[in-house]
């Protein structure tokens, strides 16, 4: 597949942590072989970090399930009215949308009716639902970029003008070594608000488990930002939130329990043992079980097409706790 040609000014669109994090690695590569380069970005800290100039803070935007997105309808269509208008203001040539589908693939259709180049970074997950996507990403997107070999051949195969690079947080992650030999579990509930709401009360349920049985045990919550935790109470006493060095100290971990799938590909690159689990709404829970095309919900077995990482998807909280518990309590004993 022949290389895109990315002209400059660029404008990066994430509408999350994670998508500010591959666009903020993206963007360090592409000024260290282009340091004149104008980049502009729709997102937060990683991205300033990989050296674009913020337009608009993003952070928190996206949400996941349909209770969620129904909640925030009005504030996506805000939100899609005030990045267009930097669209129609910066003029950029190039428009990266990352990840992000439920405003981004509107901002892919202004920015292809404006004759901007439009590559979508992280695409829509059609291999998992909402096929009828691709018919808006065939009308609007000049090309793919993707960082999973069977994400890049799932669109080759529709026929999409795709580009597969190398992933850069596996780069990201091989700076790191262990220093710090005490032992360790890290929780990671996710980085939006939703997820949070719905996953910390497991968090907190496993951590008194785990304290029950080892008061030695060091428990921390990893934070993509500790504004996310503005009550913490009583409940957290005995773990600390990590939200600076967060690399580092997942990589001190011996377990990390782990509720997004960027967070499982990171301890999978780390070299971490780990174990998955969401908690969807209920609604949630039986809607994509109707609908969604695949078996596995962590990125990380499906990139390795194998189940590398326990991995458990419930809304009933008693249920998710039993089976994370038995996982914890394994790795506790291989650990001892």
């Amino acid at each position: 597949m022949r290389k895109i040609t990315f002209e400059t000014p660029a404008l990066f669109c994430a509408g999350d942590a994670s998508g500010d994090l591959y666009a903020g690695l993206l963007i360090r590569q592409l000024k260290a072989k282009f340091p004149e380069a104008t980049i502009l970005g729709v997102g937060s800290g990683r991205m300033m970090q990989g050296g674009a100039k913020l337009v608009f803070h993003s952070l928190g935007l996206m949400t996941f399930g349909l209770s969620d997105s129904f909640a925030s309808f009005l504030r996506n269509l805000d939100t899609y009215r005030k990045i267009a208008r930097q669209l129609c203001t910066l003029q950029p040539r190039t428009f990266v949308p990352v990840a992000y589908p439920g405003v981004n693939l509107l901002l892919c259709r202004l920015a292809h009716r404006m004759g901007m180049k439009v590559y979508y970074f992280l695409p829509p997950q059609i291999w998992a639902w909402g096929r009828f996507r691709i018919y808006f990403v065939r009308k609007w997107v000049d090309a793919i970029i993707s960082v999973f070999p069977f994400e890049a051949d799932f669109y080759r195969k529709l026929r999409m003008r795709t580009l597969l690079i190398d992933n850069p947080l596996a780069r990201e992650m091989a700076r790191f070594r262990r220093n710090d030999s005490r032992r360790k579990i890290g929780f990671m509930p996710g980085s939006r608000a939703s997820q949070i709401r719905r996953n910390l009360p497991v968090v907190l349920e496993l951590a008194r488990s785990v304290r029950k049985q080892d008061k030695e045990v060091e428990l921390c919550v990893l934070a993509y930002d500790r504004q996310q935790f503005p009550k913490l109470g009583e409940e957290f006493i005995g773990m600390h939130i990590v939200d600076d060095d967060r690399y580092q100290t997942m990589k001190n971990c011996d377990l990390l329990v782990v509720c997004s799938g960027t967070a499982s590909l990171e301890a999978a690159f780390l070299g971490v043992p780990q174990v998955f689990f969401n908690r969807p709404s209920f609604l949630d829970f039986h809607f994509f079980r109707r609908f969604v095309r695949i078996d596995e919900y962590n990125l990380t077995n499906i990139c390795y097409g194998t189940a590398v990482v326990p991995s458990f998807v419930d809304y009933r909280k008693r249920k998710l706790v039993e089976k994370v518990s038995r996982v914890i309590e394994r790795a506790r004993g291989r650990a001892v």
